[in-house]
């Protein structure tokens, strides 16, 4: 399996990773032989890459940390969540809980996790994924900070929510391309202050839970909204989520712009530590975000072309390429992997959009 750009996508190459909708249905499933036809209706949704079955990876599929019925239901709740007909009703509140309940088991079975990021988004599908991608992000810092069940249940059902409050934002603002007016971004603002009052009033969560909604654009540094408030103003809760929330941003294809590959976000994130994010959580994120994911085509400082073929959880940054074109472009006529965690003389120095074979 690896990943390659849409627009090289040619008939009867297999779709490798099934491919959602905007309300969470399958487009597209895994094992698809492309035709001309579905390759346009991809193009069509904004799909920018897609993953394929390839013979030179040997990589059949990359496990997910939650299965595909948690993710389906997961899209299911969320849909039926940010539905204004739901609003002012408690009859979705059992099943986020059951949900969530559900995710934090299937993640504390697992010992050590590396998030591949693999799933192909469309443009449209971006509020279903980042909900549940943010809550599996945050959960997994929970899980590391030793949160109990009652915390993490919170933290996960905060997190599901916590941008529920733009249901009652414009879409025409939420998906503008051109910079906004500050009227505009006053209104988008909001969405922290409408989030609070939907979990708390309507939907009826405690606490700790709407907080989530409520601060978790705020920045240590007092620059965040809606407040400006500052380091220990903050609940821990809130500032786990701004972290999650912000990267799984800047690795999504929005309207306005292309998605950064993750090891760019990651810098992002260290980089802005002790400013707008709190550095003992930075340091729990990135220990299970995988930098190059599996199936990423890469180039290597001797000027070798590979794929990615298998992550290290102790080194994220050294995973293990399979090197397929030599230092001057010949395609090599045998297999030659190369443990980067192994052998330090060797590194990743760019990430590929696609690579020819």
């Amino acid at each position: 399996m690896r990943r390659i750009i849409l627009k090289n996508a040619k008939e009867n190459m297999i779709l490798a990773k099934d491919i959602y909708s905007e309300d969470g249905k399958i487009l597209v499933a895994s094992g698809q032989k492309l035709t001309s036809s579905i390759i346009k209706r991809l193009k069509d949704f904004g799909v920018y890459d897609i993953y394929i079955v390839d013979d030179n990876t040997d990589i059949v599929e990359i496990e997910d940390v939650i299965t595909k019925e948690i993710k389906e239901e997961a899209f299911r709740v969320v849909n039926t969540a940010f539905s204004l007909e739901y609003i002012n009703s408690q009859e979705i509140t059992p099943e986020i809980r059951l949900l969530i309940s559900k995710i934090i088991s299937q993640l504390i079975e697992q010992k050590e996790v590396v998030l591949n990021l693999c799933d192909i988004r469309t443009v449209g599908n971006y509020t279903l994924f980042h909900s549940l991608n943010t809550t599996v992000f945050a959960l997994l810092v929970g899980i590391k900070l030793n949160y109990d069940y009652d915390k993490l249940l919170a933290l996960g059902m905060g997190t599901l929510l916590h941008d529920i409050g733009k249901v009652k934002v414009p879409k025409t603002i939420l998906s503008k391309k051109g910079p906004l007016q500050e009227k505009e971004y006053e209104m988008i603002k909001m969405h922290t202050i409408i989030g609070y009052d939907i979990l708390n009033s309507e939907y009826k969560f405690e606490q700790q839970v709407a907080e989530i909604a409520l601060y978790h654009h705020e920045r240590l540094d007092g620059s965040g909204y809606p407040f400006g408030k500052t380091r220990d103003e903050i609940p821990q809760t809130a500032k786990i989520v701004a972290v999650a929330d912000v990267f799984d941003t800047l690795v999504s294809d929005r309207e306005f712009r292309k998605r950064l590959k993750p090891h760019i976000a990651v810098e992002y994130l260290l980089n802005s530590c002790s400013t707008h994010f709190d550095s003992y959580i930075v340091s729990k994120f990135v220990t299970f975000i995988s930098l190059f994911p599996i199936g990423t085509p890469v180039i290597l400082n001797t000027r070798e072309k590979g794929i990615v073929v298998h992550n290290n959880p102790k080194f994220p940054s050294r995973p293990i390429v399979r090197v397929l074109y030599d230092s001057e472009g010949r395609k090599l006529p045998y297999k030659k992997d190369i443990d980067l965690a192994l052998n330090f003389h060797y590194y990743i120095v760019d990430v590929l959009e696609d690579i020819e074979l």
